[in-house]
């Protein structure tokens, strides 16, 4: 089975050994599912968590009002659960992206526990799919860890729009070494194509080849529908695949919703779908 296949979709769920329910929720668009699952069992002890619950302290106060269940914590190899061949090496990120939920999620308390928004773990479970926020903005000496555990794998993942801007010809000489490697890019604004354009020429120069690279493009924040065309046919015309993402504010409870500020760009969910489609499966969409 490919890794790609493996990862749990929707609300993930299990029994603790002590009979706690424990729910953990990645995105928030999941959270009242997740939230009327544990309401309908009055009589269990539950425990919900994940990166949405966190975010829902800050962007949705008062959603868990009045739930009978533990909110938040740390769980030991939730990430596992999700994929039982993911693995993070650092928490955090250096970046403040504004679309992003990372600063919120696990910046600020990086920041609190350690003085930076970024934290280089010492040791890390070995596997093969890398999770990191931001793998490159740790100390290479990090980096070249990273790279020796991953190089005895078969495959490896960077699962992650990973910071064209901080790609060095160290990082692309240790990344072509990899065996079947899947690389993603980040393609967050066109403002920065210059910079993705010189990271892209770093890896393919070092051997990376180009159906190793994948690059995420993010759409329907600040731009409009013809500007995300234009950003995807941009990368296309690399030979290198670009997958659009699309934006959803930080506390949206449903997804795939074209928001008011989205449609002002010119977006609705045809304009959504139709791109999206194309560009995943090449398959035009119906009105």
């Amino acid at each position: 089975m490919r890794h790609e296949q493996i990862w749990r979709n929707g609300v993930l769920t299990w029994d603790d050994p002590d009979g706690t329910l424990c729910i953990s929720v990645v995105f928030t668009w999941h959270l009242k599912i997740a939230k009327a699952y544990a309401d309908s069992m009055p009589n269990r002890s539950i425990r919900i968590g994940g990166p949405a619950v966190e975010l829902a302290k800050t962007k949705l106060p008062g959603f868990f009002l009045g739930s009978r269940a533990k909110i938040g914590g740390d769980y030991p190899g939730v990430l596992q659960r999700w994929n039982s061949h993911a693995t993070r090496t650092s928490v955090g990120c250096i970046r403040k992206c504004t679309f992003c939920s990372v600063p919120l999620v696990e910046g600020l308390r990086a920041l609190e526990e350690t003085g930076s928004r970024q934290v280089p773990l010492s040791d890390w479970l070995d596997m093969p799919i890398i999770c990191d926020n931001n793998l490159l903005a740790n100390p290479v000496q990090h980096f070249d860890r990273v790279c020796d555990r991953l190089e005895k794998w078969p495959w490896s993942d960077f699962n992650q729009g990973t910071d064209a801007r901080l790609i060095t010809e160290h990082h692309a000489e240790r990344i072509a070494r990899f065996k079947n490697h899947i690389m993603r890019l980040a393609l967050d604004s066109m403002g920065y194509a210059d910079q993705w354009e010189q990271a892209l020429e770093i890896l393919l120069k070092a051997g990376v080849p180009k159906r190793a690279i994948r690059t995420y493009c993010l759409m329907g924040f600040g731009t409009s529908p013809d500007e995300s065309w234009r950003t995807c046919e941009f990368i296309e015309a690399h030979g290198i695949k670009p997958l659009p993402m699309w934006f959803h504010e930080l506390d949206a409870l449903d997804r795939n919703i074209v928001t008011d500020r989205q449609a002002e760009l010119g977006w609705n969910d045809y304009e959504r779908r139709r791109l999206m489609q194309w560009f995943y499966q090449h398959k035009r969409a119906v009105a």
